[in-house]
């Protein structure tokens, strides 16, 4: 949903029951969100299928404006009545709205990985020659389920559990820059760490699973597979991982290449804003509990 059924209601209405539901998208309208709760309740298995339904995507980014100036206008009393659902808020995940049993993350979900979660998901195995690639980067719980045709554990995400830098083939040799590039700015080395040519990668926060397909044709890694298990907040594993890079130990020099930075948030946030920048959840916690409590 909707992609491939299309988003017809009447379609939708009319499905008694579905054993497995691959939803993409994230919530942004009413709409959305009542596709989100009816296919919920008439699927055995929902699967968050994407970046934008397992972290809120790209389309997530909109959650940084105030309420205010997110809501477009979608007519007025001259114009008549509008027909477009209404505009949520803020931006969410799936299981910020749902229940997720499973996610496929990436923009877009590799083939492997996909492959791998309907293979598993409708209880047949397949041989391991074509399960090689995906298997090896899953976890073991879900590998292991692939294989023997059972279900992997709830909650299980089809990506790798290292981040993209364990599997990246790039020479790493602690170099320090001076300045900060972009990809248009520099013909980057194809064997040295994209880091530490000073364009910002980030392999380092981000789960392994696509095959390095970006930083293997010199484009630093956006982070669409999301963190990995072992870091709390990816915005701030980079801002650390960056700075520690920066040949200078000088105030002012450190000053002059911080600000070469543009939109940190949607450099560090691209695709996981709504669910994994701390800051933002701690706040988007606290103007629930006020909303409950009014």
């Amino acid at each position: 949903w909707p992609y491939v059924l299309g988003s017809q209601w009447e379609d939708l209405e009319n499905q008694e029951g579905v054993d497995v539901c691959f939803f993409a998208g994230a919530i942004r309208t009413s709409s959305d969100r009542e596709a989100a709760l009816k296919l919920r309740e008439k699927s055995r298995l929902m699967i968050a299928c994407g970046a934008c339904a397992a972290f809120g995507g790209i389309p997530g980014l909109v959650n940084v404006a105030s309420d205010s100036g997110v809501r477009p206008k979608l007519g007025s009393a001259n114009e008549g009545k509008s027909t477009l659902p209404e505009t949520e808020s803020r931006v969410s995940s799936l299981h910020q709205i749902v229940k997720v049993d499973y996610i496929v993350p990436g923009c877009p979900p590799t083939q492997n990985f996909l492959w791998a979660a309907i293979q598993s998901l409708v209880c047949q195995s397949e041989s391991p020659a074509r399960l090689s690639f995906a298997a090896s980067r899953l976890p073991e719980a879900i590998a292991q389920a692939i294989t023997s045709g059972i279900l992997p554990p709830k909650g299980s995400l089809f990506a790798g559990e290292k981040a993209v830098c364990a599997s990246c083939s790039r020479v790493k040799e602690e170099k320090r820059f001076e300045f900060l590039k972009r990809p248009w700015q520099i013909d980057a080395d194809p064997e040295r760490c994209l880091l530490e040519q000073g364009l910002i990668c980030q392999g380092i926060a981000t789960r392994e699973g696509c095959g390095g397909l970006c930083t293997a044709v010199s484009q630093p890694c956006r982070g669409c597979f999301g963190k990995t298990e072992a870091i709390f907040d990816p915005g701030a594993k980079m801002v650390s991982a960056i700075s520690s890079t920066f040949d200078s130990d000088d105030a002012q020099e450190i000053a002059a290449l911080v600000e070469n930075f543009v939109d940190l948030v949607g450099t560090f946030y691209r695709y996981t804003l709504p669910t994994q920048c701390a800051l933002l959840s701690t706040m988007s916690k606290e103007r629930e509990d006020a909303d409950n409590n009014f």
